[in-house]
Parts: C-alpha cells; sequence; structure tokens
C-alpha cells in the first residue's frame, strides 16, 4: 500500500510552545495568555505579519511560555490559512521543535479558519514513504496539538487532507510501485473504506466489452491494463446519474512507438494525475456524505515500447465504435479516455460528465503552474468548474472550444485521428485543442467539460497548498463541484 506521513494532530499533550497568528495590519488569532506578549513582542521587533514571515519569542522568568508567531497575511479568505499552517510547518522544521499548541476555534477569525489552518498543516508536512533503508528523518513538526473546541474542524481538514494527499502519494509512486493492477486494488481499498462500491475491469472484461482503444494502448506493457469503476450513490431512491468523472491512468507513459526521451520520460509516472484526482475527489465527497449520484471511472495502463505496442498509422475501433487513426503514439491518454467516457455514457447516462487528465505538455507553455485548461461544451457546467476552482484555489482558465476547430481531428482513413495538423509553424500536433476536440467526438452531444491538468499536477515550486511535488489537483475542485451540483439541482430537478 501506497503509505505517506504528515504532522499528527492531538487534543492533549505537552507542546514546546504557543501558536500565534498575526496579520500585517496588525490584528492576532491568540489564545488569552500569549495576546499581549505576542503585541509586545512584535511592536518591539517591527514584526511585519506577513505571509512566510515567523517569529521565536523565548520565554524569561516572569513569562517562561515560549510563543511561535506566524504571518498570515491580510486576504480575507480560506486559503491565506492554508499558507499559514504551511508556514508553521516551516517554522516548526527550523527551529527543532516537535509539538507546539494552536489557538482554540473561538480565538480564529471564522469558523472555517481552523480547518483550513490544519489541512494547510498537514498538507504542507506531506511527505511520501519510499522505504529507504536509511529513512530521512525530518526533524521538528511532529504534533499540533489542538483544544476539545476544535473537533469539527480537525475531522474536516483531515477528511480533505487525507484524500488530496493519497492522490498526491499515488502521482510521487514510482511506476514499479504502482503498476495498473496495484493502483487499482488501493484505489478499491481506500473509497470502500468510505462507502463507495468499486468495480475493477480486467482484460477479460475489457476485451468482452470492445474496449479497443484501452488495450492498444496496454498491448506493449507486460502489466495487464485496468478499468476502475467507483459508485457513489449518495441518493439512492433515485436511479439517475448526477455526473461521471473520468480520470485518466497512465501509471507510465514512456511514449510507445514515439518514444519520449530526457528529460520527460523519468516524469512520467505522474501521468496518472488525473485518475487519482478523479477518484479522491470521490472519496471526499462519500466521506462528506455528498448526495450527489456519482460514478469516477479510471481507465488505468502502461504505454510501453515492444514487439507487441501498438504503433504509428494503425487504425483502432474504439468502445464507442468509432475508428481511431493512430499518429502518434504519444498521443494516448485521450485513447483510454475515449473508452472510460464511452463506458460512462453506455452504462450510467450521466447528466454531466468531466475528464481529468494531465493530457498536453504544451499547455504548460500557455497556463504554468498556476491553472488548468478547461474546455467545456455547456455554459452552465463550465460557470459551477469555475466557481469551484475559485473557492478551492485549483484555478480553471476556459479555452476555446468551436465548430470551427472540427477539422484539427479529421482523418482520411478513420472517423477521427488523434494527432492535430501541423500548422503554419509546426506547433499544431500536440495542442491542447486537439485533444478536447478528440474527446468531444466521443461524448454524444452531453453536457462535458475537460480539464488538463499538465501544468498543474506537479509544482515546481513552494504554493499556499503544497511545497515542490505532486499537487493532489483536481481532488478539491471536483468535490466543491459536486456540493455546487447538488445544491443547484441534481437530474430529477432540473427542467
Amino acid at each position: 500500500m501506497t503509505e505517506w506521513t504528515t504532522i499528527g494532530i492531538t487534543p492533549s499533550g505537552d507542546a514546546e510552545a504557543t501558536a500565534v497568528f498575526a496579520s500585517p495590519d496588525g490584528i492576532i488569532y491568540a489564545p488569552a495568555d500569549a495576546a499581549a506578549r505576542a503585541l509586545d513582542a512584535m511592536r518591539a521587533t517591527h514584526f511585519s505579519g506577513l505571509p512566510g514571515k515567523w517569529l521565536d519569542v523565548l520565554g524569561d522568568s516572569r513569562s517562561p511560555g515560549r510563543i511561535v508567531i506566524v504571518g498570515v497575511g491580510a486576504d480575507q479568505d480560506e486559503d491565506r490559512w492554508r499558507d499559514a499552517g504551511g508556514h508553521l510547518i516551516e517554522a516548526l522544521r527550523r527551529l527543532e521543535l516537535d509539538a507546539i499548541r494552536l489557538p482554540a476555534s473561538a480565538d480564529f477569525a471564522s469558523d472555517g479558519s481552523l480547518a483550513a489552518l490544519l489541512e494547510g498543516a498537514l498538507l504542507h508536512s506531506f511527505q511520501l514513504d519510499q522505504q529507504r533503508h536509511e529513512p530521512i528523518l525530518a526533524t521538528g513538526a511532529k504534533w499540533l496539538v489542538v483544544d476539545e473546541s476544535a473537533a469539527p474542524a480537525v475531522a474536516e481538514a483531515q477528511r480533505r487532507a487525507r484524500s488530496i494527499n493519497r492522490a498526491r502519494a499515488w502521482v510521487e509512486q514510482p511506476a514499479n510501485l504502482l503498476t495498473p493492477a496495484i493502483f487499482a486494488d488501493e484505489a478499491k481499498l481506500a473509497l470502500s473504506a468510505v462507502g463507495v462500491v468499486v468495480h475493477v475491469l480486467g482484460p477479460a472484461e475489457l476485451e468482452a466489452l470492445g474496449c479497443g482503444g484501452l488495450l492498444a494502448v496496454a498491448a506493449g506493457s507486460d502489466h495487464e491494463p485496468r478499468l476502475v469503476v467507483a459508485e457513489w450513490r449518495g441518493d439512492p431512491a433515485r436511479h439517475t446519474w448526477d455526473a461521471a468523472l473520468v480520470g485518466k491512468g497512465l501509471t507510465f507513459d514512456g511514449g510507445g512507438m514515439n518514444l519520449k526521451a530526457r528529460p520527460i520520460i523519468e516524469k512520467m509516472k505522474f501521468d496518472m494525475g488525473g485518475a487519482a484526482a478523479v477518484l479522491a475527489a470521490l472519496e471526499m465527497a462519500a466521506a462528506r456524505g455528498s448526495r450527489a449520484n456519482v460514478v469516477a471511472i479510471a481507465p488505468m495502463t502502461e504505454n510501453t515500447i515492444s514487439g507487441k505496442a501498438y504503433r504509428s498509422g494503425d487504425v483502432i475501433r474504439s468502445l464507442a465504435g468509432l475508428t481511431i487513426e493512430v499518429v502518434n503514439t504519444d498521443a494516448e491518454g485521450r485513447i483510454v479516455l475515449a473508452d472510460g467516457i464511452t463506458y460512462a455514457i453506455r452504462e450510467y447516462d450521466p447528466a454531466y460528465i468531466v475528464d481529468v487528465a494531465t493530457l498536453t505538455g504544451l499547455i504548460t507553455g500557455v497556463l504554468h503552474e498556476e491553472y488548468a485548461a478547461l474546455y467545456a461544451s455547456d455554459d452552465r457546467l463550465a460557470e459551477q468548474l469555475v466557481r469551484a476552482g475559485t473557492d478551492t484555489h485549483e484555478d480553471l482558465w476556459r479555452m476555446p472550444l468551436t465548430k470551427r476547430q472540427d477539422y484539427i481531428v479529421e482523418s482520411a482513413v478513420a472517423d477521427v485521428i488523434n494527432y492535430g495538423p501541423s500548422g503554419f509553424v509546426g506547433f499544431g500536433p500536440g495542442s491542447p485543442a486537439a485533444g478536447a476536440k478528440f474527446l468531444e467526438r466521443f461524448t454524444e452531444g452531453r453536457p462535458w467539460a475537460h480539464i488538463d491538468i499538465a501544468g498543474t499536477a506537479w509544482a515546481t515550486r513552494r504554493t499556499s497548498r503544497t511545497g515542490p511535488g505532486a499537487t493532489g489537483f483536481g481532488a478539491s475542485l471536483l468535490d466543491r463541484w459536486l456540493d455546487i451540483v447538488d445544491g443547484e439541482g441534481r437530474v430529477q430537478d432540473r427542467p
């Protein structure tokens, strides 16, 4: 089982210091017995309270308690508290403090502030267990001590962080330790624990169904493919399904016959970030008791080179019955997603379809790491997803998707081609628009959105949510979107 560690949270125990939080406008969030001394120390040192700044105040004979003051910023949103939770972890590690006492829930600005702070601490203290013979031992940051009133905030923070960190751990896990079979087994174990019904389809079932796209991509690998189907019925009285979440699950993408080169190929363990996101989102939704009826579908495989691998120039038949001209075997993600989307439509007839994938490297040159690309066939769906991204600070940028772009995936020998035209300067084939237009062909006119997370699934620098490494991007966004769908009208409520 893929494992990771984070800081612990306890309602009892000794703490070496007390945490105080301060904003640049002079507002402090502190226990009553630490507030006055914290203000005196801030005035004496001209402490700014800016994010990333912290002040260590040692005790003396008159006031023996140690205080660590952490800047929290002045923005009035929960993300500043996630950021502060991360800076608290960094301060504890620098100071080599194992445990620190937090202010009570009543000492914070709002009910959600403490939960966001704890979530930030749990996310920033994340460390994948690499099972090293000589493990790297982090100094400090072992325990956060809270009072009993914090129990609801602790439960909410742990619910969110557990799923996000699970997605991050899956993305960071080396491909030899997370094959399609292992990934499917771990997903079933994790989601079943919160009441999700999980089915895992293997090669025989996929062959019987006619999943020609997934099987073609998987042909070159010794590791057999899987299709994970995870069902959450938040409202069992309804037979309809509100949404299908489809995630790309390439546990390793070597490019197939169109072999990737360094320094890209060794990073391709992350190419299952879409599957990790949709599965983590469903876990989060189930754990909070979402009333939506949702299915998550994750086609899982490797894309490797061998004598059995599919070839450039092949024409393959998808589950939908549409034939696909394979111009480049490294544009495989859209092929496996196509089968996943078709399976969702045939088996669940969902009101909405959202697919998530680390689909195109070129999107990183457009949106970098701050936004994921959103392509959508439905304005209402797009607006809801953008709003969910804003609420969770997993931001989306909507890209154009029009009939004028249909030519991008037209083929002379098949129903659709898996690569775009070169264009005048030659940069067109791997375009994000080509990927989106390909997937659109398989949606049968349903309200559908495609989220390309190739630039956001892995961070190269610290953010308010994580340090460098896998981010779990998409899990919080989709959980929030399901909440919006539930609140604004489910299938039976729509005219």
